[in-house]
Order: C-alpha cells, then sequence, then structure tokens
C-alpha cells in the first residue's frame, strides 16, 4: 500500500517537472542573427508540438506569445521559407487558427530534416499538423478540412499535395 502511495507521488512529481521543463524550452524572443536563429531551433520545435497538442484557447496569454513568437521566427528565419499555395490552405477561411498550425508544421518538418526545402513534403506535414489539431478542437465545420482528413485516412493525401503543389 505504500508503496503503490509513493510511486503514485514520484510520479505526480515526474509530470508537474517535466511540464516546467516543456514550458521553459518554448520561444521567449525573437532572434535577430543566423547563429541566433539556428541556437533556437529546439524551442521552435517545442513551441510548435506545445501548440499542436493544447487545446486552443484565444483567451490565453501563453498560447497568444507563442503563436505570436512562432510567426516571427518563421518570418525572419534566413533557414526556412514557408510557401503558402491558396489551394493547400482553403481551410484558413473557416479556421484561420490552423494557418499558424500549418506553418508551423512545415516548419518542424524543414528543421527536422536538414532544412529542407521540398514543398511537398513540407506542405504534407503542415496539413498533418492542421489536420490533428482541427480534430482535437471544436472548431467550425469545414468541408474542405474534413476532404483532406478523409484523403490521409485513405493514404492518398500526399498524392493530392503533389498535384496541387506541382501545380504552381
Amino acid at each position: 500500500m505504500l508503496s503503490k502511495t509513493i510511486f503514485g507521488f514520484l510520479t505526480v512529481i515526474a509530470l508537474l517537472y517535466s511540464q516546467k521543463g516543456f514550458s521553459q524550452e518554448l520561444l521567449t524572443s525573437v532572434p535577430s542573427t543566423k547563429e541566433e536563429f539556428s541556437a533556437t531551433e529546439k524551442q521552435v520545435i517545442a513551441t510548435i508540438n506545445y501548440l499542436e497538442n493544447t487545446p486552443i484557447n484565444d483567451k490565453d496569454e501563453k498560447q497568444l506569445q507563442q503563436r505570436s513568437l512562432l510567426i516571427a521566427w518563421i518570418s525572419g528565419s534566413p533557414q526556412v521559407t514557408v510557401s503558402l499555395n491558396a489551394s493547400t490552405i482553403d481551410f484558413n477561411k473557416k479556421n484561420s487558427i490552423l494557418l499558424v498550425i500549418f506553418m508551423g508544421g512545415w516548419t518542424k518538418y524543414s528543421l527536422e530534416n536538414n532544412y529542407s526545402k521540398d514543398d511537398v513534403q513540407c506542405t504534407l506535414a503542415g496539413l498533418k499538423s492542421a489536420i490533428k489539431v482541427y480534430q482535437s478542437n471544436k472548431l467550425k465545420k469545414d468541408k474542405f478540412m474534413d476532404n483532406l482528413i478523409e484523403l490521409n485516412d485513405k493514404g492518398e493525401l500526399e498524392a493530392w499535395v503533389k498535384s496541387k503543389v506541382e501545380k504552381k
């Protein structure tokens, strides 16, 4: 009985510590040099993971701050360039928050794949991030997103992305 209580207590402590550690890894400012951008890449990925895994709340100052910092980081990054193709981000009309999530997914893929500039794979990663957030939050119903989910479930999303990106 005592060992279960101690185990439970240690589990709670570990969870609290991991959450504290996680939040310390998030972006705190926007860098100004190429070296600073490179040095903050782990924080960017932590911010993207935080935004993907935290229920959307437009009154949460931390979320608003992280979204703003992420957009500023992406806008200033000398190594990551996000391309927005209107035919692949139509979800922006009903749920504009998903655009930030899409850009985050694109950025994360690029950073984790040696600064990839592969528009198809980066777009695919961005869409999968948007799908994840759309499905796990109560957002406005969107036929475009529902179609993307269906394509993803059938394993056809990548082919769809290729058809849209290659038309550019």
